[in-house]
């Protein structure tokens, strides 16, 4: 119940800065915006995140397992976990196109501005996949159930891709929050740019 208000309010924040005006929006400095990108940058090259990408690219979808639920679910996660993957590689090159700069703090000036829209987008769709996260949370105790109906052959598999979609979630969930962040930043950046 907790992770599920968790991603809520994750979504929810996603939302807020998808549909909200600009001119009601709380405008931060560029010496606010300036900080909060050093902290996440710190985070995106944490060794948590790193640890987590790791594990993420590791991970390999399940074979069928004959529950459906169970196995609807494991569909679902290695959607989540391919649209994460791909995020992944999108958001820094949305933080160079933006800031000029790399992650890792090389300038890089050659690279075109991205526009409001495609910040926009990327947006809308790391907010998407939160919701998938959070919808496939719900889903687990129900495919849980099914487990224990399931035939002796079946609980095994099914217990097994049950694991799985656990731990794509377990390490999309914090990565897309982070991605989400670190677009929001670059949104109101660009706002602010484009202001002055």
């Amino acid at each position: 119940m907790k992770v599920q208000m968790i991603w809520n309010f994750v979504l929810c924040m996603g939302l807020f800065f998808f549909l909200h005006d600009k001119g009601h929006a709380q405008v931060k400095t560029r010496e606010e915006l300036m900080a909060e990108r050093e902290m996440l940058k710190s985070e995106m090259k944490s060794k948590e995140a790193e640890d987590r990408k790791s594990k993420m690219q590791k991970l390999e979808a399940p074979k069928p397992s004959g529950v459906a639920s169970v196995d609807e679910l494991a569909g679902n996660s290695t959607d989540m976990l391919t649209s994460t993957r791909e995020i992944n590689v999108q958001v820094p090159e949305m933080y160079k196109r933006t800031i000029g700069e790399t992650v890792e703090g090389v300038t890089d000036v050659t690279v075109k501005k991205p526009t409001m829209e495609e910040l926009m987008a990327l947006s809308a769709s790391i907010s998407k996949q939160i919701k998938a996260v959070s919808d496939g949370s719900d889903a687990v105790a129900g495919a849980s159930g099914d487990i224990k109906k399931a035939s002796p052959l079946q609980a095994p598999k099914a217990s097994k891709s049950l694991n799985y979609s656990r731990e794509v979630m377990a390490l999309v969930g914090p990565e897309l929050e982070l991605n989400l962040k670190v677009v929001n930043n670059l949104i109101e950046t660009l706002r602010s740019s484009n202001n002055h």
